[in-house]
């Protein structure tokens, strides 16, 4: 009998309880793929490093209350990276943000589950939220994502332009 891939490993359904210690620089970079990967796997034409800050500011707020889903960046990120090393990149990305459907909690039985249930989805939730779908919206000079766009001004502030 083989043993199941470390992403098919089984877990309890609720939350993972969060480390003692804050996330690692690996640990954060690991994400930072899995957060950009949803560029690659939408094939969109987006520069992903503006999105960075308020992805931090996303994994700090979600790493200091209640709950902590520290434990579930953790176990995400060592899931995207065993997935990577095993599949290579876009095969782990197509497992992730593709094959494997997780809408439920008492669905998230295994590493991966979990990695997508609570952090996958999320991140989808945040390319959302600070405009990261816009490219969808062909012409949109007002749309900018729900944040209202960029802090940093690469991006034109929202009602700009010439009006038609």
């Amino acid at each position: 009998m083989s043993t199941p891939a470390f992403w098919d490993e089984p877990l309890p359904a609720t939350m993972l309880d969060p480390p003692a210690s804050p996330l690692s620089n690996q640990e954060i970079d690991a994400l930072w793929g899995l957060f950009k990967a949803i560029a690659i796997h939408w094939s969109l034409d987006i520069e992903v490093e503006l999105l960075r800050s308020r992805w931090l500011d996303m994994l700090e707020a979600r790493s200091a209350g209640q709950p902590d889903f520290r434990g579930e960046y953790g176990n995400a990120a060592q899931v995207y990276t065993a997935l990577v090393t095993t599949l290579g990149e876009p095969a782990a990305i197509a497992k992730i943000y593709q094959d494997t459907i997780v809408t439920k909690p008492e669905q998230a039985l295994t590493r991966l589950t979990h990695a997508k249930f609570y952090v996958a989805n999320d991140f989808i939730r945040c390319f959302v939220a600070t405009g990261g779908f816009r490219a969808f919206v062909p012409k949109a000079r007002n749309y900018t994502g729900f944040m209202g766009g960029s802090r940093f001004r690469a991006w034109p502030p929202v009602r700009t332009g010439t009006k038609s």
